[in-house]
């Protein structure tokens, strides 16, 4: 992911997968409701921590991966040779709501 928009909409995406509301993600989550449809929308701004909590409710995990991972994840969707690595993330991806 390369923004926050990309962030929330990923986080949207899951929370709907699972049929969670954002008033029940968020009471779960321990946060305000506008503060995870800010987050949703890519308008908002959020600790670390909240950001935590969201992901531990929906099952997630935030990784951290090298630009260079991602550059070249990015090169495979555009035809690229694919490493083992970037083979696994892309199943990985694929398998993530």
């Amino acid at each position: 992911m390369h923004s926050v928009q990309d962030l929330g909409a990923r986080i949207r995406a899951v929370r709907k997968s699972q049929k969670l509301s954002s008033a029940s993600l968020a009471e779960r989550s321990g946060i305000h409701r506008n503060t995870l449809q800010a987050l949703e929308t890519g308008k908002g701004n959020i600790e670390l921590s909240k950001l935590l909590s969201i992901c531990s409710e929906l099952g997630l995990e935030l990784l951290l991966v090298p630009q260079e991972i991602s550059a070249q994840r990015a090169a495979d969707g555009e035809g690229g040779v694919r490493t083992e690595l970037s083979e696994r993330l892309h199943r990985l991806m694929r398998s993530t709501p």
